[in-house]
């Protein structure tokens, strides 16, 4: 539990162009849990499978930056750049950042998995911001982990500043667009960490009558849980359960 004297942070290695986690982590979390970040480098802003993948070579030394404050874990918030390299590098890569700093270290895309499970969801409907190329790739990830991609759409977004230039209700709108889809499956998968769309979950839950995981949504959920951290988070179905 959190106090004034004994905060609880949470730690988060972002791409360096990416801004939104910045904006909905803070905006949904109480007093005395905070989030903290540091950025991957990545070169090129164009989306590109090998340019995402080299992007986290450097999630050690980024890590590594966060524990001088004392974070009790560290995800790599990046959706794409964690399952890109397969399901062993997702797992791998919070391997690394547990080596490299001795705190507990998870990826976005695990996250995803862990929180699919915990709502009970094995077919999902998906959309992304993504190239077609890197949204069916996306795809491959989760079925090799069991998982059923039942449909899916993208915004084909080229360029990483491209993805928090498309407004939340940008998201609802084609996720009603795909309603009848979404209904014939277990829930609603919405990717990407840069893209917004925590103050709209609760909302298309109502209107889909369906659980809908986000990659932020998944990535707070999984840090607050490795923290141990207890918080009333209007962001959907995923925080009213009763282990976080």
């Amino acid at each position: 539990m959190s106090t004034p004297n004994n905060p609880i942070r949470l730690g988060f290695l972002v791409p360096e162009r990416n801004v939104t986690c910045e904006v909905e982590f803070p905006r949904v979390l109480p007093a005395g849990i905070t989030a903290h970040f540091s950025r991957l480098p990545r070169p090129e802003a164009e989306l590109k499978a090998a340019s995402l993948v080299e992007m986290m070579q450097s999630v050690d030394t980024q890590a590594e930056l966060l524990t001088k404050i004392d974070v009790q874990v560290i995800m790599a918030a990046c959706t794409s750049g964690t399952f890109l390299g397969g399901t062993d590098a997702a797992d791998d890569l919070g391997l690394r950042i547990e080596r490299a700093t001795g705190i507990p270290g998870y990826t976005t895309s695990t996250a995803v998995a862990d929180a699919l499970r915990a709502m009970g969801i094995r077919r999902f409907f998906m959309i992304t911001p993504y190239p077609w190329d890197i949204t069916k790739n996306e795809a491959g990830f989760f079925e090799e982990l069991g998982f059923e991609v039942t449909g899916m759409d993208t915004f084909a977004c080229s360029h990483s500043p491209m993805i928090p230039a498309l407004a939340s209700s940008e998201v609802v709108a084609m996720a009603e667009r795909h309603a009848a889809e979404i209904a014939d499956a277990d829930g609603l998968f919405i990717s990407c960490t840069n893209l917004a769309t925590m103050d709209r979950i609760a909302e298309m839950e109502d209107r889909l009558a369906k659980p809908v995981v986000t990659s932020n949504s998944a990535t707070l959920w999984r840090a607050l849980r490795a923290a141990n951290a207890s918080a009333d988070i209007d962001a959907g179905a995923l925080f009213q359960r009763d282990d976080i």
